[in-house]
């Protein structure tokens, strides 16, 4: 594609898409953080809405590509490269404290593995998902979803639609 008619996908109605698809997520969110996942029975709907928000997620954020349509080459196109490579520093930075892992490669592999993909899976795959998850639910430790949710809002406060 060439790159004249790229930046035009990024105009009015793209805008607006994304307008659209940042909302979903937040709603997204929002219900997921309203289940309580000590009970049993809202355990298969707390999962399945973690699916339908990292799909979108890892739609909106975690591609890389120069021709995806993610909120940060959205921003590259408006000339706003500061507000692209500051979501990407953070996505690109540790999610604990003890490892060099990065957020954005933790919410790619739930989401490449389990969500996104049909692919087979190890024992050990299966066990790494299961403790990304259980972080990134806990409330008491850094960098779990709200605290990502949270730092990607204030990125995007800074930019305007």
């Amino acid at each position: 594609m060439e790159e004249k008619s790229f930046i035009s996908l990024y105009q009015r109605p793209f805008a607006e898409q994304i307008a659209f698809n940042l909302e979903q997520l937040n709603y997204r969110f929002a219900r997921l953080s309203e289940i309580d996942t000590t009970k049993k029975e809202n355990q298969k709907e707390y999962l399945m809405l973690f699916d339908s928000f990292l799909a979108l997620f890892r739609a909106l954020f975690l591609e890389k590509g120069t021709k995806q349509y993610s909120v940060q080459n959205y921003y590259r196109t408006k000339g706003e490269d500061d507000k692209a490579q500051e979501i990407d520093d953070f996505l690109d930075s540790k999610i604990f404290i003890w490892s060099d892992k990065p957020i954005r490669e933790v919410l790619k592999f739930i989401a490449d593995k389990f969500v996104c993909h049909v692919d087979p899976i190890s024992n050990e795959d299966l066990g790494l998902a299961n403790f990304y998850m259980s972080h990134l639910g806990n409330p008491y430790v850094n960098n779990n979803l709200k605290c990502i949710m949270d730092t990607i809002s204030e990125l995007m406060k800074k930019v305007t639609f």
